[in-house]
């Protein structure tokens, strides 16, 4: 049996709003996440860390929301509504510890919780594709690449992002949509 199989699950887990009190764990959630794309062979340049100023400066333009596990903060996800009436998700992370408990999916409901609240229809954000855990979670969830068959409105997202060449995606990056489940859609 390996270590991550002898992991109790919480029995509790809470979506919350971002609180100063957070803080200083977001930043321990978010350098062991980084730590794990840093093994992948990522440079830190590339994925780097967030300090205390970013978190604190988050909310001023994300809706951030912090998941405690049996009152620890586990992670936390940032998102925003962009032009043409998109949810852009920003940053989804879990510690290495709490994953594969629900913990991010968690987050992703309430994130389509309030985007159905909003009237959004569709999420997008940018994942790496070297991160296989993150592709197939969000292939789980129904994220595709932007294609021809993109809603309009995901298409224009992405149009409006590399307008005239300005580059949006790193190297390795790719961007990918899924539409906000309505309950009935949901199991």
């Amino acid at each position: 049996m390996t270590e991550q199989d002898e992991r109790t699950p919480p029995t509790k887990v809470r979506i919350s709003k971002l609180q100063e009190a957070h803080i200083d764990a977001l930043k321990r959630i978010d350098h062991a996440c980084c730590e794990m794309y840093w093994e992948l062979g990522f440079d830190a340049a590339e994925v780097p860390t967030r300090t205390t100023q970013d978190f604190y400066a988050m909310p001023k333009f994300h809706a951030v929301r912090v998941a405690e596990a049996d009152y620890d903060p586990a992670g936390f996800a940032a998102w925003r509504d962009e032009a043409p009436g998109v949810i852009y998700l920003e940053e989804l992370a879990v510690h290495p510890a709490y994953q594969r408990f629900g913990i991010a999916s968690k987050l992703m409901e309430r994130l389509f919780e309030e985007a159905r609240e909003g009237d959004f229809g569709e999420v997008v954000l940018r994942s790496w594709e070297r991160a296989g855990w993150a592709q197939a979670f969000y292939r789980r969830l129904g994220f595709r690449p932007i294609d021809d068959d993109a809603p309009a409105k995901v298409r224009d997202w992405l149009a409006e992002k590399t307008d005239g060449g300005r580059p949006f995606l790193k190297p390795g990056e790719v961007v990918l949509w899924g539409s906000v489940p309505r309950p009935d859609d949901e199991d």
